[in-house]
């Protein structure tokens, strides 16, 4: 079976975007490239919410390079109720989220990735659908903005790996264990 593994950078208090949608504060540098580039050998399918979609349409469909050809060749997924039709080699989902990952899942094929935005992560994480979380710590505080966990529920997860960058970015590889009800708290 398939996993769903979601991928974000994350500041070093836990969001994912600053004030106004601003991601212009990750860190990046060839190896980060190179870890990316990897890790885009093991997943088949991207998978967007619209507002992420839109903003990584209008940014890569007119960039160039090994990085860009990657972003712009992979199937994507955008899990909309606005969209009507799609371009970039996607394909709207605007019914049952958990119904249509579990299909997915059950296909052939390599992992898919969730590089998505704060609302449809929540959703995923939600309804327990993620199967490995790869939080790319950059060394940056924001002090506010779009945090990656913002409904606070608590999750248990276990560390599988942990990876220093010499940019100061850290990757760290979790697997959820247990979704740990609010009545347990």
């Amino acid at each position: 079976m398939r996993k769903i593994i979601l991928s974000m950078m994350v500041s070093l208090d836990g969001y994912i975007e600053g004030t106004n949608n601003d991601i212009h504060w990750h860190v990046w540098d060839d190896k980060m490239e190179d870890y990316m580039m990897d890790f885009f050998q093991t997943v088949d399918t991207f998978i967007y919410g619209r507002k992420s979609y839109e903003l990584m349409l209008g940014y890569w469909s007119g960039q160039t390079g090994a990085f860009a050809d990657m972003m712009n060749k992979t199937p994507k997924i955008v899990f909309t109720k606005t969209l009507e039709k799609v371009e970039w080699n996607s394909k709207i989902v605007s019914k049952n989220v958990v119904e249509e990952i579990n299909m997915e899942k059950n296909k052939k094929g390599r992992d898919l990735v969730l590089f998505a935005g704060a609302g449809i992560a929540s959703t995923f994480i939600m309804h327990d659908l993620i199967d490995e979380y790869r939080l790319i710590i950059n060394p940056v505080v924001l002090g506010k903005g779009t945090s990656l966990f913002p409904d606070k529920k608590r999750l248990k997860l276990k560390l599988l790996e942990a990876k220093a960058f010499d940019c100061g970015n850290t990757l760290l590889i979790y697997k959820p264990e247990k979704r740990i009800k609010s009545s347990q708290l």
